[in-house]
């Protein structure tokens, strides 16, 4: 055998041991399949130019005549099922045996790459929109902050190539820091609805987010491609500018690239019943733009085994929060940086402990200046305040599968992650010749640190021809260290948390194409630098202060639901109950303009369904629909900025192998005017009475116009509806027509 052995078509082997009741109907996808008893590399079908020409292994490519290497997937499947859809380990660092959506008992979706070329989005928001319990809010343009079952925040954990991004200074309620990966490197996406602390540690508790990069595709011969993307949209005047380069030599490939975009005010919807100083027109303070660039190389190690390495980089500029502005308040972020280099080993071994290893360790570096000018009576606007941290975060993980035969499949393994925190602030007083310049400290505590590590172990086994088990257990401990100053009082904190935490899942085959799920999950998050140390001016008005003396968040969800899959209809529909124990909270302003974080008791309950029918071969009716309700049980109000029910329909058409396609949906979304103290003081944001109801109609054309380029075109808002998604500052664009022009050579 040649390298072509390696760990993908092994672990179909062993997966399909404990899990083999789940493929055993399809068997291993095609692509796995070869005429030896040994799996080998999935290949993907590459046509040189010269359709007689023989490409012999290590004969170099000049250029694939049919496909878009990585920009572009060769789709077999226009509208794969729920049995066809797989979120593997060693894919993109997801963690527990490779279940497909049709079996595992979690609420789970993945946003495939056929999608994301579809959607063509400008920002990692657009790539989540519309999704079913997902909502983006947005405190201002080049801003997103993604909501799952009302949660979002340091309680929503978000991974890329399932490496940690949350880290111990995300903010309670939203924050920027998403919209820090550049969407043009992303090949699909990974959304876990409800806890996800057992696999992946704290933070977890609306959901976990990974988002998988792209890597250079494995055919079994040398080849070097290059591609562009050029768009334009014409509600920001906004240009995104992407070029990218892949390969494989021998035992090593690549895929890398560059991105650029630069986006003005936004011209958002309008008509004239539109309330004053919200008619049509370009928002104020929507401008921004970004530079990134990112490279992922990967070299087979043997038959066996592969080590990747993987860098990314995100600069974005002029970042306004565009709720302050102009009422009373100017906050630019400039620069807003995200590092994150990482190395993974990993492989399949028929001994031992495992047949599938994966060893990850990861540098992670948020670094932020904000600037701050303040216009309200009691403050000086002479003053520009430049406020800057960082936060590295350094991670080691390690995780293991064994095919048990009969006995099921157990993943396990070991994570740490360890922060440290550079922090400082200096006013510059322009009102004074020559400025006057004050030192003073940062919101956050310098020279900060947070650390956490835990071990878990997960068994999926098929307990009956029809009933599959899916349970799991984690030990979780966190300490942290920082000097705080508040209110004049000076104090060293050096807390200490630790939990287990467990989940147990049940999918039932009610019949071949109907399957009944439920589950119970624990969720976890001990308190973060914010909540203890940090004296946060962000906030929409007033200080937040610290307090030390906060008690770990925990949960637990319940969730009953059904999955059906058919020839033409798939759907999954889902209950939930959350029950949030010492939730942190934070008050609302008061008369001094000073916000307290304390520990409280919540629940959140909610209702998700999504399905797709296929008409036929190449068209099908899709939609979702969903509701969240969140309330605080000591202060018995509603938690704040709890999504409204929405959901989305449409029709769409996918030809040509996906390459073409033509969609159009509506999306309708209802008035949300339950709203805690906290939302009704929060009126840069959420309009007096509460956030208006919508309802969008859009459509997305993609057509090949060679071999090797594509253009299309998405007309969003095509009515100019007026509309802004809950608790946002920035209002949603106008009608918006995105132009896409795709190369590849």
């Amino acid at each position: 055998m040649t390298r072509a052995t390696t760990l993908l078509g092994i672990l179909c082997v062993f997966a399909s041991g404990g899990l083999a009741h789940a493929q055993q109907d399809n068997g291993p996808p095609a692509a796995l399949q070869d005429e030896s008893s040994v799996p080998q590399l999935p290949r993907v079908e590459v046509t040189p130019e010269d359709d007689s020409a023989v490409a012999d292994e290590g004969t170099p490519l000049e250029s694939p005549a049919t496909s878009f290497p990585s920009e572009a997937f060769d789709f077999n499947e226009l509208f794969p099922s729920l049995a066809d859809q797989v979120a593997q380990p060693w894919d993109g660092g997801s963690r527990g045996a490779p279940l497909s959506l049709f079996d595992n008992p979690r609420a789970i979706d993945i946003i495939s790459q056929q999608r994301l070329i579809e959607k063509a989005p400008l920002d990692m928001g657009q790539a989540l929109e519309n999704e079913v319990g997902v909502m983006v809010q947005r405190t201002g343009r080049g801003q997103s902050s993604p909501f799952i079952r009302g949660l979002t925040g340091q309680q929503v954990l978000i991974l890329v190539d399932g490496v940690r991004m949350t880290n111990s200074t995300f903010r309670s309620g939203p924050n920027q820091y998403f919209n820090t990966i550049d969407p043009n490197t992303v090949d699909h996406i990974e959304v876990i609805r409800g806890p996800g602390s057992v696999l992946y540690g704290g933070d977890a508790i609306g959901g976990v987010i990974n988002v998988v990069t792209k890597s250079a595709n494995y055919t079994g011969l040398n080849y070097t491609t290059g591609g562009t993307i050029q768009r334009f949209s014409s509600a920001d005047l906004g240009y995104t500018g992407r070029v990218s380069v892949e390969g494989y030599t021998e035992s090593t490939g690549f895929y890398g690239g560059g991105t650029y975009g630069n986006y003005n005010d936004l011209d958002i919807g309008g008509s004239p019943d539109a309330p004053p100083g919200f008619d049509v027109g370009r928002q104020p303070a929507t401008s921004w733009r970004y530079n990134a660039a990112d490279l992922k190389v990967t070299y087979l190690v043997d038959n066996s085994s592969e080590l990747i390495f993987g860098l990314q980089h995100y600069r974005g500029e002029d970042i306004f929060r565009t709720d302050r502005f102009p009422s009373n308040r100017e906050s630019i972020f400039d620069p807003q940086v995200r590092d994150l280099y990482y190395i993974r080993y990993q492989g399949v071994s028929d001994v031992g402990l495992a047949d599938f290893y994966q060893i990850t360790t990861s540098f992670h570096r948020t670094d932020e200046l904000r600037k701050d000018r303040d216009y309200r009576m009691s403050a000086n606007p002479n003053i520009v305040s430049e406020r800057s941290f960082f936060d590295e975060q350094f991670g080691l993980t390690f995780s293991f599968m064994k095919d048990c035969d009969s006995l099921g499949t157990i993943s396990y393994g070991f994570d740490w992650y360890h922060d440290e925190i550079g922090s400082n602030r200096t006013d510059f007083n322009y009102g004074t010749d020559p400025p006057g310049i004050t030192d003073r400290a940062g919101e956050i505590p310098d020279d900060a640190f947070y650390s956490r590590y835990g071990a878990f172990a997960q068994w999926d086994v098929w307990m009956t021809d029809r009933l599959l088990l899916s349970s799991g257990v984690r030990f979780e401990h966190v300490t942290a260290g920082a000097t705080v100053t508040a209110m004049s009082v000076t104090d060293h904190i050096d807390p200490e948390y630790q939990d287990w935490i467990g989940n147990i899942g049940l999918t039932y085959e009610l019949t071949d194409e109907l399957h009944l799920v439920g589950s119970i999950s624990e969720g976890f998050r001990a308190p973060n630098l914010d909540d203890l140390a940090t004296i946060n001016g962000n906030v929409f008005v007033g200080t937040q202060l610290p307090n030390p003396d906060l008690q770990p968040e925990t949960s637990i969800t319940y969730e009953v639901g059904t999955k059906l899959d058919t020839e033409r209809f798939r759907v999954q529909t889902f209950v939930w109950w959350t029950d949030l124990q010492n939730f942190i909270d934070t008050s609302a302003p008061n008369t001094m303009l000073l916000l307290d974080r304390t520990n409280s008791q919540a629940y959140l309950n909610g209702v998700e369904l999504s399905g797709e029918y296929q008409l036929s071969c190449e068209w099908s009716v899709y939609g979702n629909y969903w509701y969240t309700y969140g309330r605080n049980v000591d202060t018995g109000q509603p938690l704040s900025r709890i999504p409204p029910q929405q959901g989305t329909l449409g029709l769409r058409k996918r030809w040509n192998n996906g390459r073409d396609w033509f969609d159009t949906y509506a999306w309708i979304v209802d008035r949300q005017d339950r709203l805690s103290d906290r939302d009704i003081s929060d009126t840069n944001r959420i309009p007096p009475g509460g956030t208006p109801g919508y309802a969008t109609l859009n459509f997305r054309y993609g057509r090949m116009i060679t071999p090797r380029q594509r253009l299309s075109l998405n007309v969003e808002n095509i009515f100019d509806e007026q509309y802004r998604v809950h608790g946002s500052g920035s209002d949603g664009p106008g009608i918006n027509a995105l132009l896409t022009y795709e190369l590849t050579h």
